[in-house]
């Protein structure tokens, strides 16, 4: 844990600063020890470099899993390719340079792939993740400058009001207990004229998510080992995915895995994240656009290549200098 990280955050239970008690350095960072908050007594460990706001991964689980055991498949940096960062650029509604000195908070970062976007253009990120996901997202990007990781709950999370000047969080809310309810704790932490970002399911092929849900029935309850190991399905059924019209039959209503993503590591993550989560809630955009308009938030703007529902909305008052 850098100690600049203290300036940011506060104790999730009573808002009172935390210091730094019983603290091991290790390469200039605090390696262990624990957070005491000055108003209740409140502490919190510090392990592996990262403070720890949770006892357990609970509903999270799987994910520690899935991105332990594919840590950098979904890296651009691992890849080769720039997918992710042009997917990123697609979600915003502001020229992706204008990151560059810029506080941003990555709500449910897995293993830090859009953080590393971020980190590209100059930003400094503040990487949450509820489950151990957060080892492996230090692990790709700990050396790197401007970065910080948080092991937290997105219902509990120990920062002030308008601490960031964005915040954004892909593919995670869906999977809470409450999603409107997960998003409602990211706009406070905004500051006025910050930008609000968030993608979750979408609920529009009523076919694939019929089937994707039957299985799940079962899928949910086997050994998450077997199931990753089962999830391995996705790599021959990609070439069956070619062929002209059973292809898209057989991978998208007989047996609904991933076929997009450029290397089979990360379908094979894909498609164990497709069936192993606890929770996976599905929307559509009049849904998700009620989030934001309830959160006080303007310019409510729908994003993205279609893969998803996306909105990136402001924080009022509106200041454009900053972002254009």
């Amino acid at each position: 844990m850098k100690r600049q990280l203290l300036e940011l955050i506060v104790c999730p239970d009573c808002g009172a600063d935390l210091g730094v008690a019983d603290e091991r350095l290790a390469d200039g960072e605090i390696e262990s020890g624990r957070l005491e908050c000055a108003g209740g007594g409140h502490r919190f460990p510090i392990e592996e470099f990262i403070p720890r706001f949770v006892e357990r991964d609970d509903y999270a689980d799987t994910f520690a899993l899935e991105w332990n055991e594919f840590r950098t498949a979904h890296l651009d940096s691992y890849t080769g390719l720039d997918r992710l960062d042009t997917e990123f650029r697609s979600f915003l509604d502001f020229p992706v340079q204008r990151l560059e000195g810029k506080l941003v908070l990555d709500a449910g970062c897995g293993l830090g792939r859009f953080s590393e976007i971020v980190l590209n253009y100059g930003g400094h990120v503040v990487a949450v993740d509820m489950s151990r996901a957060i080892d492996a997202a230090r692990a790709n990007l700990g050396a790197r400058e401007n970065i910080h990781f948080i092991q937290a709950d997105i219902f509990r999370l120990p920062f002030r009001p308008s601490t960031f000047d964005m915040t954004y969080s892909t593919g995670v809310l869906h999977h809470t207990p409450d999603p409107p309810a997960a998003f409602s704790h990211l706009p406070p932490l905004v500051k006025p004229g910050g930008r609000v970002m968030t993608m979750v399911y979408a609920n529009y092929n009523k076919a694939y998510l019929s089937t994707v849900e039957f299985y799940r029935r079962l899928t949910r309850r086997l050994p998450q080992r077997l199931l990753l190991k089962l999830s391995y399905v996705a790599v021959p059924l990609y070439f069956v995915s070619k062929v002209p019209a059973l292809g898209p039959f057989v991978t998208r209503i007989l047996i609904p895995v991933s076929v997009n993503p450029p290397n089979h590591r990360w379908r094979v993550g894909n498609t164990f994240d497709l069936y192993s989560p606890k929770y996976a809630f599905y929307y559509d955009h009049v849904e998700v656009f009620g989030w934001y308009e309830r959160a006080g938030l303007t310019r409510i703007r729908p994003v993205g290549p279609g893969s998803g529902v996306v909105f990136i909305a402001t924080k009022p008052p509106i200041d454009d200098s900053v972002w254009t």
